[in-house]
C-alpha cells in the first residue's frame, strides 16, 4: 500500500474522486490544485463528499491565495490544512536584455489556445479596432490547443493582420529576446507561469484581474491590469501603450519583484513539505 499519494488537479475539485478513494482505503494523500474557477462550482450532489475529502487530506496545496479563498467560499468551509505554494520558474533568472527596436512593438500572448480559460478571442477583437491596426505593433500567439482554428477564423473574419500563430516554442528564454511585453486576457487562472516567467525575464505584463494575477502585479509599476472583456482589457492595453517608453523600467521592476517574492527553488519547498508529512506519518506509526 502507498505511504502517501499526491493528487495534482487541473482545477480545485476535478481530482477529488481519486482522493476520495484514498480516503476510503485509508491511504494518506495530499491534494494540489492548479486553478479555481469562479464560474464552475461543485454540484449540489458532490459538495458534501468533496468537502470531506478536502478536510481529510494531509495537506491541500494551492498556487494562489485567490484559489484557496475561492475554494473555501465554494465549499463554505475554512481549510485548516491548506498551504499556498509556487510552481518553479523555468528560466535561468535575471533580466533578459530588452529588444532594441522601437520601430515595431512586439507583444506575445503565451498559453494554451483554449478560449474558455485564456480568452485570446478578447485580444483579437481589441486588435480589430482601427487604432491598433494603425499602430506599429504585432502580436504573436504562442501555444497549441483546441481553439487554434477558431482563433484563426476569428482573426480572418475581423481582418486582423498584425498577428501570427507560432505554435509551440520550446526555448521560452530565447523567445523573450524578441518581445517587449506579455498579453494575457485570461478568463480563469491559478497563477500563470507565463506571467511569472515574463516578469522574471524583465517584461511588463498586461493581464486580467483573475486568479492570483494581481497578487504579483501592481498597476503601472510591474504591469497593467484589466478585466477579461474587450472594454476593460483594451483600456489596460491603452495605458500600457501610453507608457511604452517606460516598459524597460517596468520590466526591471517586475523582475526585481519576482526575485523578492518567488522562492528560488519552490519545488524544493514543496518537497520539504512532503517530507515533513512523511516524517509525521512515520512518527505516528512508531
Amino acid at each position: 500500500m502507498p505511504t502517501l499519494v499526491i493528487i495534482s488537479q487541473g482545477i480545485n475539485f476535478d481530482g477529488l474522486n481519486l482522493a476520495s478513494q484514498c480516503l476510503l482505503l485509508k491511504i494518506p494523500y495530499v491534494i494540489v490544485s492548479q486553478k479555481a474557477v469562479d464560474f464552475y462550482w461543485p454540484s449540489k450532489s458532490d459538495r458534501k463528499h468533496m468537502l470531506e475529502t478536502l478536510l481529510n487530506a494531509e495537506r491541500t496545496f494551492f498556487v494562489s491565495k485567490h484559489n484557496l479563498r475561492l475554494t473555501e467560499e465554494q465549499f463554505g468551509k475554512r481549510l485548516p490544512n491548506a498551504k499556498v505554494i509556487f510552481n518553479p520558474v523555468k528560466l535561468s533568472g535575471g533580466v533578459i536584455p530588452f529588444p532594441k527596436s522601437n520601430t515595431i512593438f512586439k507583444f506575445v500572448c503565451l498559453g494554451r489556445l483554449f478560449l474558455l480559460d485564456k480568452g485570446q478571442d478578447i485580444l483579437i477583437r481589441i486588435l480589430s479596432e482601427q487604432k491598433w491596426r494603425d499602430r506599429p505593433v504585432s502580436v504573436s500567439f504562442i501555444g497549441k490547443g483546441d481553439d487554434d482554428n477558431a482563433l484563426k477564423d476569428l482573426a480572418k473574419l475581423l481582418q486582423v493582420s498584425n498577428i501570427e500563430f507560432k505554435g509551440h516554442v520550446d526555448d521560452i528564454e530565447s523567445m523573450w529576446k524578441e518581445y517587449h511585453a506579455l498579453l494575457l486576457p485570461s478568463r480563469s487562472e491559478g497563477l500563470p507561469l507565463s506571467m511569472v516567467e515574463a516578469m522574471s525575464a524583465g517584461r511588463p505584463v498586461i493581464i486580467s484581474d483573475i486568479g492570483g494575477n494581481t497578487e504579483l502585479v501592481s498597476e503601472s509599476i510591474t504591469g497593467f491590469i484589466g478585466s477579461a472583456n474587450e472594454k476593460s482589457f483594451g483600456e489596460a492595453m491603452e495605458r500600457a501603450w501610453n507608457l511604452r517608453d517606460q516598459w524597460e523600467q517596468i520590466g526591471i521592476n517586475a523582475s526585481n519583484h519576482i526575485a523578492n517574492v518567488i522562492p528560488e527553488n519552490p519545488e524544493k519547498d514543496f518537497a520539504a513539505s512532503i517530507i515533513e508529512i512523511l516524517k509525521q506519518r512515520y512518527a505516528k506509526l512508531s
